[in-house]
């Protein structure tokens, strides 16, 4: 039985990497600062039959928090706006329409890949460059054309992170990290 699993996962591995494929680790470190205070949430991404949940952890006072955001079809599409929703304890969210929280919509992805910027938030964004690299991908550095946002988004087709938030007008940055075992 053991035997099968490791044949299978090797397999699977092997496919990946054959394909051309580019892995994200199960679990990221998103640092948050936003008025002199930093928090740490562990967040992992999960997607199935093209709905996408995130799933938010952090410790607090010896106890550790937890929720989820749900992002249906229609938002990991079409989403053209991210939420700044605050995380609570045991609360699962299915987000509205149009919709995202930590990465961008694949349409607005590939319109930024395509013509060099997209629209978000109401805003337009405007790729700067692709100089930095996280996950072994480049990161696509964009700046909003109105109140200089900047936000670094992972080149990623299927799930394209806001790996960096910078100047945030909420004044809500972060900056995502592999975790260190």
């Amino acid at each position: 039985m053991m035997k099968t699993k490791l044949l299978t996962l090797l397999t699977l591995l092997w496919m990946s990497l054959a394909a051309g494929a580019q892995v994200i680790p199960d679990t990221l470190l998103f640092v948050f600062k936003l008025h002199g205070q930093t928090r740490r949430f562990e967040m992992s991404f999960e997607e199935k039959n093209d709905t996408v949940s995130l799933i938010w952890g952090i410790e607090r006072k010896l106890k550790w928090l937890s929720g989820t955001y749900t992002m249906m079809p229609e938002n990991v599409e079409n989403g053209s706006s991210l939420s700044f929703l605050q995380p609570e304890d045991k609360n699962h969210v299915t987000l509205p329409a149009g919709e995202t929280v930590y990465m961008i919509g694949r349409k607005a992805y590939r319109t930024l890949k395509t013509t060099g910027e997209m629209d978000y938030n109401r805003t337009t964004y405007r790729l700067l460059d692709t100089d930095d690299r996280a996950l072994s991908l480049p990161l696509l550095h964009v700046k909003d054309t109105v109140e200089n946002e900047e936000m670094w988004i992972l080149d990623h087709p299927t799930l394209p992170l806001v790996w960096r938030m910078k100047d945030n007008p909420l004044e809500i940055n972060w900056t995502a990290e592999e975790i260190r075992k």
